[in-house]
């Protein structure tokens, strides 16, 4: 995944634990949930909410977006990034189905999905069936025998609201008389209730695992910038950088941390491929880092991180994984990175 994690998630998880032993420090590990709404569990009962981040460490917290909202045109019209795949899901979308007068040329719904990508802050896509009986994003070359549309039902921002949904029906119907079809419309209350029970359900299975290095002395941004390089990481801009796989996709992200000198390591659990093993290339970087530096892996209050500790949380985190999966929704995957941001 090429693109920034998520930037304010909406939720932050309140679970903290005092306890003196070494068993009980995992204090360098941190919980934050997204999805406004709802309370969320911290993945390890050692685990604490991580404070408040800037928007360049991937972690924070904000109000629920209730505000008025508008589906959003782009300036103007172009392909989607993904056109062989579709990415629509019952399970996370308000779908709906044009009936068509006749077949469209591909370039048609192309130019619509450029043009119209979100109702508020919930995204929108276009799906097209040409014959095969698989839906799939348009391409402009394709004859479309078949089109919907759906917007997604919660993401970070919370759930679907009134506001959303009643955009989202407004912009199908006029989509609908631009392409000469007709399109019905769910009732809103059902949907609204699903878009509440997904934000619960991700709320419960969101999180995000921060990992602290003390310097022995505050890093100027070229010292940090080198360092970077040193291990590996890309720049991602505003002195944040991240580690991704062959295929691009984001595992963590390294950034200077809220005290002067400390450096922030974030794994946004959800939006990392488990297969990758994200947990122990955060973890052996850290380390390295720790080391480059004459520093040391320490949580929020400062006390020094053990193994014994790391090792029960990613003990953890892998049971947090195959929930992920077990709920439709496995790390890393087109549906997570929707949902989880």
């Amino acid at each position: 995944l090429a693109t920034e994690p998520p930037a304010e998630p909406q939720r932050a998880a309140a679970a903290s634990s005092d306890a003196a032993t070494d068993e009980s420090r995992a204090a360098t590990v941190a919980a934050v949930a997204g999805h406004a709404g709802a309370s969320a569990t911290a993945p390890a009962a050692e685990a604490r909410a991580a404070a408040p981040k800037p928007p360049a460490a991937g972690a924070g917290a904000a109000a629920t977006r209730n505000g008025t909202s508008s589906v959003t045109a782009a300036a103007s019209a172009r392909t989607p990034a993904s056109v062989a795949r579709g990415v629509l899901s019952e399970h996370t979308d308000c779908i709906v189905e044009f009936e068509l007068a006749g077949p469209l040329p591909g370039e048609r719904v192309v130019s619509l999905a450029g043009a119209i990508r979100r109702a508020g802050s919930k995204p929108l896509a276009f799906e097209i069936d040409d014959g095969s009986g698989e839906w799939r994003a348009a391409g402009a070359e394709d004859t479309v025998r078949r089109l919907r549309a759906g917007v997604l039902m919660a993401n970070r921002h919370g759930p679907l609201n009134a506001m959303e949904f009643t955009d989202f029906v407004a912009t199908m119907r006029a989509v609908a008389a631009q392409l000469g079809a007709t399109v019905g419309a769910p009732e809103m209350g059902p949907v609204l209730e699903r878009a509440r029970a997904l934000d619960a359900e991700c709320a419960e299975l969101d999180a995000q695992i921060v990992l602290n290095v003390d310097t022995p002395a505050p890093l100027t941004p070229a010292q940090f910038a080198t360092l970077a390089r040193e291990l590996g990481l890309d720049e991602r801009g505003n002195n944040r950088y991240a580690a991704l796989t062959r295929d691009g996709e984001l595992l963590y992200s390294l950034a200077l941390g809220e005290r002067s000198n400390q450096l922030t390591l974030l794994l946004d659990l959800p939006r990392a491929p488990a297969e990758a093993g994200p947990w122990t290339a955060m973890v052996e970087c850290a380390r390295r880092c720790a080391d480059r530096v004459g520093g040391r892996l320490v949580d929020d209050a400062g006390r020094a991180l053990t193994a014994p500790a790391i090792e029960r949380v990613e003990r953890q985190l892998s049971q947090r994984y195959k929930s992920l999966a077990q709920a439709g929704l496995r790390a890393g995957s087109p549906l997570a990175l929707r949902v989880f941001n």
